[in-house]
């Protein structure tokens, strides 16, 4: 398996679907970091792009938040209810798998985005090839990603990912990256690859801290971090990720079955419950 193909699924983010209601001009960023429970809304009822605005969530655009995510009663981690999201059986890409919306923040340089995931016990990582992404991240500006080259004025993105067998990793986008596309960290724990679990409740927290500007010069002191369960899990420092403005400003839920062939399709119907998701600018007492 390689990021390569992970990567190519991202190519289709430039196909995507405006709300009647909403469209990139209109979208306003909450002035308070957002959260959500997923407690509101009725059971078994899709949870669109209008039920996230009533929680106080805004985005331009979605893919699958309409058809292929529900509020869920089967599984939670607190309360009674959590979002599922459908990664169908045979289906790859953000346009038949999972969900996609940017959900709109505050500007700032640095946030921190917390979750709490689970996985159906029969979740297929793929067919003989595996790659997918998982729940939401972070990302500003034009939000980087798809194989393009992060140029410091088209923005950057972090997002988590699973690799071979549901091994757990962040996969961002920023200047300099590797290869053609994003760099990967695999998260470990005492040295121990992490793995997404099936069937119990996981926390992973991201921290994004945007670089500084001088004279349109990136200076090479952004930073990346994830924790797993409380426990520092992955680390980056010295990134570029602008010579702009731009600051993190958008909340990513990019959850689906990567990958550019069948292989990588899952073998059967799987099911991702996200709960609990919070967004602060300090970082949470559970992630130590």
């Amino acid at each position: 398996m390689t990021m390569r193909r992970l990567a190519i699924a991202a190519l289709s983010l430039t196909l995507v679907t405006i709300p009647a209601a909403a469209s990139a001009g209109t979208t306003t960023a909450a002035a308070t970091p957002p959260a959500n429970s997923f407690e509101r809304p009725a059971a078994g009822s899709p949870y669109t792009l209008s039920q996230w605005a009533a929680d106080g969530w805004s985005a331009p655009w979605e893919l699958g938040m309409s058809t292929r995510t529900t509020i869920s009663t089967q599984a939670a981690h607190s309360g009674s209810k959590s979002l599922r999201v459908a990664y169908p059986k045979g289906q790859i890409g953000p346009e038949n798998s999972g969900a996609q919306a940017p959900f709109q923040l505050a500007r700032n340089r640095e946030y921190f985005l917390s979750q709490w995931v689970t996985f159906s016990s029969t979740f297929s990582w793929g067919t003989t090839q595996f790659a997918g992404k998982v729940g939401i991240g972070l990302a500003g500006g034009a939000s980087c990603s798809g194989g393009q080259v992060c140029d410091g004025y088209n923005g950057f993105s972090s997002r988590f990912i699973w690799r071979s067998g549901g091994r757990a990793a962040i996969y961002y986008y920023s200047m300099g990256h590797a290869g053609q596309y994003g760099d990967y960290i695999d998260l470990k724990a005492g040295g121990t690859d992490l793995y997404w679990p099936r069937g119990s409740w996981a926390n992973v927290v991201q921290r994004v801290k945007v670089n500084t500007v001088s004279n349109g010069n990136a200076n090479a002191d952004g930073e990346l971090q994830v924790w797993f369960n409380g426990q520092l899990a992955a680390s980056a420092t010295g990134l570029r990720f602008v010579r702009n403005g731009d600051l993190v400003d958008k909340a990513y839920f990019s959850s689906f079955a990567g990958g550019a062939t069948a292989e990588f399709a899952p073998k059967n119907d799987s099911f991702l419950y996200v709960d609990d998701i919070t967004v602060s600018t300090t970082r949470p007492a559970w992630a130590s």
